[in-house]
């Protein structure tokens, strides 16, 4: 069974967003902190962890980062960072799981 570790500084959660019903915001949160554990003899033991900072939200747009962090959205004062932890339910399906906010 193999452990790997996700590394802040090259690891980001990407996301896109519906605006206005005519384009996307796109964005990133950076220093997502992490593991994935995989045994290739068991795919389906598979598990993933993941901590996203949500301080680290990037659009590209200050104004709109601001807004996103704001309890309008995010609230990342109370809500810092997001987690998340899931497992495979098939070798070929998806991956089960779920997400808090703390």
């Amino acid at each position: 069974m193999a452990k790997w570790f996700f590394e802040p500084g090259h690891t980001a959660a990407e996301f896109r967003a519906r605006h206005m019903m005519v384009t996307y915001v796109r964005g990133h949160f950076k220093n997502v902190r992490g593991s994935l554990v995989f045994d290739e003899k068991h795919p389906t033991s598979a598990s993933v962890e993941a901590i996203i900072d949500t301080r680290g939200l990037w659009t590209g747009e200050a104004e709109r980062d601001a807004h996103l962090r704001s309890a309008d959205f995010l609230d990342v004062e109370h809500h810092p960072q997001i987690r998340f932890s899931g497992r495979v339910g098939k070798t070929l399906g998806a991956w089960t799981g779920g997400w808090t906010a703390s």
